[in-house]
């Protein structure tokens, strides 16, 4: 009898599998103060039309669309935002940022700042390191 109660329990837990539980890609703001005055920090607003927790998303590796806004400005009352497609990796944060066209225009377009593996997720799934 206690057999047949311990399966459903178990075909349950394949269900609450977390985004951890395979390789994964997270997407956050980099914060990291620029030498340069036209890099400025976005907010992580949604990818794949789901909402970003904290200025990150845990993703799969591929393809997502990535929404982000970057806030009003000194003299701007209004913040933008950007929808772009967006490959990931596994095992990888990705940190975004905007780039202004121009000091004086709201004109802007989401960059990688930089990128740097997850150790603890390459060493649970085995995933090598990329060489560049």
């Amino acid at each position: 009898m206690k057999r047949l109660v311990l399966l459903p329990l178990l075909a349950s837990a394949s269900v609450l599998a977390g985004p951890y539980d395979q390789p994964y890609a997270i997407v956050a703001t980099d914060r990291s103060l620029s030498a340069d005055p036209l890099l400025l920090p976005v907010i992580v607003n949604r990818v794949d039309g789901e909402n970003a927790m904290n200025n990150q998303a845990v993703v799969a590796p591929g393809k997502h669309q990535v929404t982000v806004d970057l806030p009003p400005r000194k003299g701007f009352h209004l913040a933008t935002q950007h929808t772009f497609d967006f490959v990931t990796s596994p095992c990888t944060r990705y940190y975004l940022a905007a780039k202004l066209d121009s000091p004086i225009t709201q004109g802007w377009t989401p960059v990688i700042r930089s990128e740097e593996a997850i150790g603890e997720c390459r060493a649970k799934f085995k995933i090598e390191a990329d060489v560049k």
